[in-house]
């Protein structure tokens, strides 16, 4: 009898040794948002997959998935860690023979930006369930929050009749041959370019800029190369990304090419984001709804950078919106070397006045 428990408990111990140090074998954890492009407040799924490979009960795990301070869940959130402003989302599992478990968590994240799911640290359960064994897994998943749109009402409100002079341009005139801008007569364009109007205006000799089938393109600035500096400073920050977005979305829906240069810094951005070159359609509004939510509240380069890469790519008959966060940003020299280079006064937008309504819109 003593020998048979002595060869028991033998056999309980080995069993214990042996699950302290190996409870966690052939256990595979992954995790991911179920879109890696989402709106703010809209409700999303955290798929969580859990995967025994080993043919043996595995009777306890617990889970702490590092999951952003911001995300509001429906499951319990710790403190991951306070400093990195990370959060802890707790679970526990029991896993049978090459079992996969996969465990689906509602959650959402009210605000804009990039946002990281960084792995879990697993624990799991001795043989006599006096204590774990922790293994940390490093995983690095992406979801990136898109700032909230502009109301339309208040973006046609701002850019007033510009919208409507464009797309005069564009569509309702009969002419195919459209004037671009005008430039100094050199003596080899034929006569009939002439234009006598600009020659008697300026004194003289001008000819006409002119294009077959042109398309009347816009190229978007947006600057954070700005005065405005603290809570302010980021607040109104936010509200020039939602002012962008808005603009970008006026102009696809009257069908008005457009190309995004920004000094904004994107987090994640392999090339640093910085443009998007002209085009339209969906497509092309995601990647620049993308780096609009990527970006932080510092610059990659400064506003006189901003408007160098403005002019280099500048024509006559490119219009430009510059949008920044306040007034005292705007630069009346840089504006007038972007006029002078496309023949046409860019149309600027601070992001304080589109905040200033906000209130009213919201009373009204």
């Amino acid at each position: 009898m003593i020998a048979f428990l002595l060869m028991l408990a033998a056999v309980i111990a080995g069993a214990e040794l042996w699950s302290l140090h190996r409870s966690l074998d052939g256990v595979e954890y992954d995790v991911h948002p179920s879109k890696a492009v989402a709106e703010p407040g809209e409700i999303l799924q955290l798929v969580t997959v859990i995967t025994n490979r080993k043919r043996r009960f595995v009777p306890f795990i617990r889970l702490n998935e590092n999951v952003p301070e911001e995300m509001s869940a429906a499951g319990p959130l710790g403190i991951e860690d306070a400093t990195a402003r990370r959060a802890a989302l707790r679970s526990t599992a029991y896993m049978m023979p090459r079992q996969r478990l996969t465990r689906r968590t509602d959650f959402s994240i009210p605000r804009r930006g990039r946002y990281l799911f960084l792995g879990a640290t697993l624990e799991g359960g001795d043989f006599m369930g006096l204590s774990t064994t922790p293994r940390r897994v490093e995983l690095y998943r992406e979801l990136v929050i898109l700032p909230r749109s502009a109301d339309a009402e208040d973006v046609r409100q701002l850019m007033g009749g510009w919208m409507g002079d464009r797309s005069v341009n564009r569509f309702i005139m009969e002419d195919p041959v459209l004037t671009l801008g005008f430039r100094d007569y050199t003596g080899r364009e034929p006569m009939k370019q002439i234009s006598w109007t600009q020659t008697a205006r300026l004194d003289r000799l001008t000819v006409r800029c002119q294009d077959h089938t042109v398309e009347r393109t816009v190229t978007v600035m947006l600057n954070t190369h700005t005065f405005a500096f603290g809570t302010y400073g980021h607040q109104m920050l936010e509200a020039a990304f939602s002012l962008c977005r808005g603009v970008c979305e006026a102009l696809e829906d009257q069908r008005i090419p457009y190309a995004l240069i920004t000094n904004a810094r994107c987090l994640g951005a392999a090339d640093g984001f910085g443009e998007v070159g002209d085009g339209l359609g969906a497509a092309h509004l995601a990647a620049v709804l993308e780096g609009l939510g990527r970006a932080d509240y510092d610059s990659r380069d400064t506003l006189e950078d901003l408007f160098d890469r403005a002019l280099s790519r500048a024509n006559l008959g490119r219009g430009h919106i510059f949008i920044t966060p306040v007034r005292n940003d705007l630069r009346p020299d840089l504006l007038e070397k972007l006029r002078a280079a496309t023949g046409e006064a860019a149309l600027s937008l601070a992001a304080a006045d589109y905040a200033d309504r906000e209130p009213e819109r919201r009373s009204a």
